[in-house]
């Protein structure tokens, strides 16, 4: 939750001015849902309605805020979105190379080869889970293991590596694609996110 302090105060200082929820949220212009969602923690409004909630209430941005002379901005979250979709990419690769193992015949090296695919996608799986977190800690290092077994799935059916046969070459290439563009992805957004904070994680303000 954002902003527990704020929160709480919210919630008290609403209270003592004998508001309800709907009419502080009549005065700011806003939903009744919003001003719920600032009092659960979930959200917390920006500079010029803080500073309005202090004028309703008659106290300054620090009692109601807590702080220095400093008020926070909320920090874009991580790509959660994001996090999830890689989930659901690296599952469904699973399930592909296990059907594509049991249904395809193919030289000895090709089956060895799938099953440490196979592996090494499980291994991603791990790495992305809560218990992977104690292994990695950052994600930077989770996208570095999806673009070196990407390339590498993608190379070996580029070059018809064992002699696998067509199927195994279309799984490892189909494989290796959507693992660097998986990866692409995630690069842009851990971009785009700390461009954001940079810009945008605090605001200072003169007292």
């Amino acid at each position: 939750m954002i902003e527990t302090y704020f929160a709480q105060q919210l919630k008290v200082r609403r209270s003592e001015a004998a508001l309800t929820q709907q009419e502080l949220a009549d005065k700011l212009h806003v939903s009744r849902k919003t001003i719920s969602s600032w009092e659960t923690g979930r959200n917390r409004p920006d500079i010029d309605t803080l500073k309005q909630l202090a004028a309703i209430f008659q106290i300054s941005l620090d009692d109601l805020l807590g702080n220095n002379g400093v008020v926070k901005v909320p920090v874009k979250p991580k790509a959660i979105g994001q996090h999830r979709s890689s989930v659901m990419i690296i599952n469904a690769l699973i399930l592909v190379i296990i059907v594509e193992r049991i249904t395809q015949l193919s030289t000895t090296q090709g089956l060895m080869w799938m099953n440490l695919l196979l592996l090494a996608t499980i291994g991603l799986r791990v790495l992305i889970s809560k218990r992977g977190g104690w292994i990695v800690k950052s994600q930077l290092a989770f996208i570095m293991a999806e673009m070196t077994i990407g390339f590498l799935a993608l190379i070996s059916g580029w070059l018809h590596a064992f002699h696998m046969g067509f199927g195994f070459y279309t799984t490892c290439c189909v494989v290796g694609w959507v693992m660097l563009i998986d990866v692409a992805i995630q690069l842009k957004c851990r971009v785009r996110n700390r461009s954001w904070s940079n810009d945008n994680e605090t605001v200072s303000r003169e007292k």
